[in-house]
């Protein structure tokens, strides 16, 4: 499909409008206004080594970041991408991205409601008949993680390694994914709190495949991948390599101590449309930046995508349509997803206007105090304020305005540490 049959740019006011209220959120979301106009700070790239090396201080064999912006791309990696080689980091690897996956799915799904094959305020049952228990379940529900399904995840790697080498090689339908969910109690009611569970997009994917009468895999390559170039993304489900230069993976064991797992090799079948799209830095900034200059939904679309949800209580991290808004110190406000994945810690944003972006990955997982250590590159990107770095040797003397502490990093996946 090609990439102009999405810009929308000389739609009808007719159609506009009629977008305009099929899009209305059915629930009082918090709306996300364009970020206020201030001179753009710098990326401040010594304070993103710290967060990288702060990554690797806390268990992470090696992490690395991109930058791209209106003064052009930078770039910076630490430690190693292979444990076995001691391969050194390399931002042109490719790399398992997780739950970012969920924006490519929310893409497609939103861009089949563009082309009215779908309601995002119809209940899910009208396009998969008796699929859910519940026909008050609504699309919208799905794509911001309010509709009450459990997370079968938790139960799965409810211990870490051996749930995951239970799942590694195996192939699972999207049935059967929802089935383990449907067997656990629901979270919330239809429309309630947010409660973020890997179910909802097992169904989103099954939305795809039954609208589209494709698989998924097929929707991504033809509405994303191939209208925007992005030549290191793919889904290879249920294939579990990664072709070409690629950063391996290593999973932490919940017991303190015991050697790291390579978890590289795996089919993801256990995430599919939730989180099993292969990527790099460099295509991710694209993915990120493209969405949010309106390349791949019309502006009413994109409104819809970015009308938020708190998912805390901090008033700083929220939750549109299958894409995350984070509220940084200095203002500016950035949208994207985190993406976990067995070995695999990714963050991918961009500001509202897509004009800046970053990407930055660690290979690891079951490792929080990691995750959050590579969630200080927002700030030390886009707001030019380091991280305060761990209290190691490998720590890097925080350099510009002033030193910020990032949040404990939100979870895609269960974890013990």
């Amino acid at each position: 499909m090609p990439l102009s049959s999405h810009r929308r740019l000389a739609v009808s006011t007719a159609l506009i409008a009629a977008l305009a209220g099929a899009l209305a959120p059915a629930t009082s979301a918090s709306a996300a206004p364009a970020t206020i106009r201030t001179q753009t700070p710098a990326p401040d790239m010594a304070g993103i080594v710290a967060a990288l090396e702060s990554a690797l201080a806390n268990g992470a064999p090696g992490a690395m970041a991109r930058y791209s912006g209106p003064d052009g791309v930078r770039t910076r990696a630490v430690g190693v991408r292979d444990r076995e080689t001691g391969a050194a980091m390399d931002t042109r690897a490719r790399f398992r991205v997780g739950s970012v996956s969920k924006t490519f799915s929310g893409v497609v799904l939103l861009q089949l409601v563009e082309e009215r094959r779908l309601k995002l305020d119809a209940p899910v049952n009208t396009y998969l008949e008796g699929l859910l228990p519940d026909d008050r379940i609504t699309v919208r529900h799905l794509l911001s993680h309010r509709s009450g399904l459990a997370d079968y995840t938790d139960a799965m790697f409810n211990e870490t390694v051996p749930g995951f080498e239970a799942v590694r090689n195996r192939v699972f339908s999207y049935r059967e994914l929802l089935d383990l969910s449907l067997a656990e109690p629901r979270t919330t009611e239809p429309g309630g709190a947010y409660a973020y569970s890997n179910t909802n997009f097992v169904v989103v994917g099954m939305l795809i495949e039954k609208l589209t009468g494709r698989p998924v895999a097929d929707a991504y390559q033809r509405r994303i991948i191939k209208p925007l170039g992005l030549r290191q993304t793919a889904y290879v489900h249920p294939d579990t390599r990664i072709k070409g230069t690629h950063v391996r993976g290593y999973l932490h064991p919940d017991e303190a101590g015991a050697p790291l797992v390579d978890s590289t090799e795996q089919t993801v079948s256990w995430a599919q449309s939730a989180g099993a799209v292969i990527s790099s830095p460099a295509d991710l900034n694209t993915f990120t930046s493209a969405l949010m200059r309106g390349r791949l939904l019309s502006p009413a679309t994109l409104e819809a995508m970015t009308t938020v949800t708190p998912t805390d209580g901090t008033n700083t991290r929220f939750y549109g349509l299958g894409l995350r808004r984070y509220d940084l110190s200095c203002g500016t406000r950035v949208y994207g997803h985190t993406g976990t994945v067995q070995g695999y810690y990714t963050y991918a944003f961009s500001t509202r206007d897509g004009r800046r972006s970053l990407s930055a990955l660690a290979n690891t997982s079951n490792r929080g105090a990691a995750n959050t250590a590579l969630g200080g590159t927002l700030e030390a990107a886009f707001c030019g304020k380091p991280p305060v770095p761990a209290p190691t040797a490998r720590s890097t003397t925080p350099s510009g305005p002033s030193a910020h502490a990032p949040r404990p990093a939100e979870r895609d996946l269960p974890e013990r540490y």
